[in-house]
């Protein structure tokens, strides 16, 4: 997959300006990572997807991918997870969307402004607006996080509703990803059966219904920390990105000698980015052992996650940021690679699970033996 991932770069970073114009992924592009099964990446084997390595696989294709188009490598991980959410549904549900083909691709939207869910008679009642759906003029089906009123404290479930049942709205005008399509999502009203629902497993305490039929232990891992690499591991190849495209812009000047303080961001910035990588890496091996060992998922890991996961993404916007302020009238044009990565990085930093602040107190808190707080 990585070697299908490399082939891509000099098409994704043709097209990269017309994902931006379009405002999502030109069909070509589209095309490329179905024919390449980079869509399939968590999906389970018994419907024909590839279940490689969660995390490890995010790591390695968001780094080449991101590296020529940032919206689409966005597209590419967040569409491709979901088939990761989904196996862990129950079975009923992967039948429903999978069953008579395979290559159905699955959307999300896990915020809402006004979607609501209420108790019925053998399932829920949706209806109202979710908000920042990447990705889903592709798919066929959709992942609501949805909260549903009910007597006494609501709660927060994921509904599995079919493309018949929602619309897409043209909501996303935005300075960065601009080619991610994150659109919001209306249901004007639909029945979800119970079967076609799941209790968000943000903390693992059972197995979910679908890791007793999916028994890769990826289907039962927790989302607190876990989910958020599908979120972030774009900014590296991103950052990547613009360091390449800056040490070509500076290697082409003849006056490149004289041009010290531009090689010293230069340098600090590609040490940024190793290191932010390096951070990385370090936890895969630990998510390697839980997956492959056995190893237990500890509490302080997923917090530990969190924390990491938006350092990269704050080391890497600041290793971009340094370039951008260094590349001259010249690189000014809208087109300028940079300028793209610095767009894109700072929409990355803007997701919610990747505010700096709300993770590292998530981690001090539960380093210092505080009440658990939680992202969501």
């Amino acid at each position: 997959m990585v070697q299908r991932a490399h082939a891509l770069v000099p098409r994704l970073r043709e097209r990269a300006a017309a994902a931006e114009a379009l405002g999502h992924l030109p069909p070509e592009t589209a095309a490329d990572f179905r024919d390449g099964g980079f869509f399939r990446l968590f999906q389970p084997l018994r419907f024909g997807g590839l279940e490689l390595d969660y995390g490890r696989v995010q790591l390695e294709l968001c780094t080449v991918l991101g590296h020529a188009c940032g919206s689409s490598a966005w597209v590419q991980m967040v569409v491709a997870c979901h088939a990761w959410c989904l196996g862990m549904f129950p079975e009923e549900a992967q039948q429903a969307v999978w069953g008579e083909d395979p290559e159905m691709l699955v959307a999300s939207a896990f915020g809402f402004s006004t979607g609501r869910g209420r108790p019925v008679e053998g399932g829920y009642w949706v209806a109202g607006d979710w908000v920042f759906s990447s990705g889903s003029d592709l798919c066929q089906w959709i992942i609501l996080g949805t909260l549903v009123e009910q007597a006494g404290p609501p709660k927060m479930i994921w509904t599995l509703l079919p493309r018949r049942d929602w619309e897409i709205l043209d909501t996303w005008h935005a300075a960065g990803l601009r080619g991610s399509a994150s659109n919001d999502i209306r249901v004007k009203g639909a029945f979800v059966p119970r079967e076609h629902t799941l209790e968000t497993p943000f903390a693992r305490t059972e197995p979910t219904p679908g890791s007793l039929v999916n028994r890769n232990p990826m289907y039962g891992l927790p989302l607190t920390g876990f989910f958020y690499f599908n979120v972030t591991t774009e900014a590296l190849g991103i950052a990547r990105g613009a360091i390449d495209a800056f040490a070509e812009e500076l290697a082409a000047r003849g006056d490149r000698p004289n041009l010290v303080g531009r090689q010293i961001r230069l340098a600090e910035s590609a040490a940024e980015v190793d290191a932010a990588e390096a951070l990385i890496r370090s936890d895969v091996e630990v998510i390697d052992r839980i997956l492959h060992d056995g190893a237990p998922i500890e509490a302080r890991f997923q917090s530990k996650l969190g924390r990491d996961l938006s350092f990269m993404v704050k080391l890497c916007g600041q290793a971009v940021d340094r370039l951008t302020g260094a590349v001259g009238a010249h690189g000014m044009g809208e087109n300028n690679p940079v300028h793209r990565a610095s767009r894109d990085i700072h929409a990355i930093a803007n997701h919610a699970v990747n505010n700096w602040e709300q993770q590292a107190l998530v981690y001090s808190r539960a380093r210092t033996g505080l009440p658990p707080m939680s992202m969501f």
